[in-house]
């Protein structure tokens, strides 16, 4: 579902934030990114939907390449309308929300249909009730960000991101902003999307998360992959020292 070879992305001269990461994502697997701030995690997510335009390189998700064409030889930066009917196809919810303040929760969960996906507003708020169902919001479906907790919000974050039917979906640290007492329900929430198919790529420091529901973690370093697994094998064997390292000081 998702192909990543060769990606690099420098910010300056200094600064190389990918390192030549190669990485394969199977249709309903959920891959948890796990290593210290700074890795490139949040990095490699926004080059795999083209937040960020990588360096060098190539992204391709359900067999399509993220920001090019290649034709005859030669690649062409698609515009951005068409980078943003890509970005259609692959969801992320981040670390802040970034939901519309001046819009419900309904209303922030339906826009993307309406705007993007073209549904009638009835079709949209329908797909968008059962949505707001299912993150166990159907009582907030009025309410207007500032109105909500971090966990409702993030809830409804992932709501959006669900609606657009994507077929995959990026979660950038999605917890890390939150009161620890709200962790809880959007892990809940995460773990029931896992359970039930969804491809998922999650950067996350919830190494509880990531022991119940990834299919395989991976432990990023320096713009690298320094070690990847089964939750097994890298939290109760890991190999590489600096895996060691890191999973001593965090596993307290």
């Amino acid at each position: 579902m998702i192909e990543v070879a060769g990606l690099s992305k420098r910010f300056s001269e200094s600064i190389l934030a990918l390192d030549g990461i190669d990485l394969t994502v199977q249709p309903g697997e959920v891959v948890c990114l796990i290593g210290p701030s700074g890795s490139g995690k949040s990095t490699l997510l926004r080059s795999i939907n083209f937040l960020e335009e990588p360096t060098g390189g190539v992204v391709r998700v359900a067999g399509k390449r993220v920001g090019f064409v290649e034709r005859n030889g030669r690649e062409r930066r698609l515009g951005a309308r068409e980078i943003a009917a890509q970005r259609a196809e692959i969801g992320m919810v981040f670390q802040l929300f970034y939901l519309w303040p001046h819009k419900t929760a309904l209303e922030n969960i339906i826009l993307g249909l309406v705007e993007v996906r073209g549904l009638s507003t009835a079709e949209a708020a329908r797909i968008g009730h059962e949505l707001m169902a299912k993150v166990e919001l159907s009582d907030k479906m009025d309410a207007y960000p500032e109105h909500l907790s971090g966990g409702q919000r993030q809830r409804v974050a992932i709501a959006r991101a669900l609606a657009m039917n994507p077929k995959v979906i990026l979660f950038d640290e999605p917890t890390s902003a939150l009161d620890p007492e709200l962790v809880g329900e959007v892990l809940a929430v995460m773990e029931k999307v896992a359970s039930e198919g969804m491809t998922m790529v999650v950067a996350t420091h919830e190494m509880g998360f990531a022991r119940r529901v990834a299919h395989r973690v991976v432990f990023m370093d320096q713009g690298k992959i320094v070690e990847q697994g089964t939750a097994e094998q890298i939290f109760g064997n890991p190999q590489h020292e600096r895996l060691k390292r890191f999973l001593d000081r965090i596993l307290v």
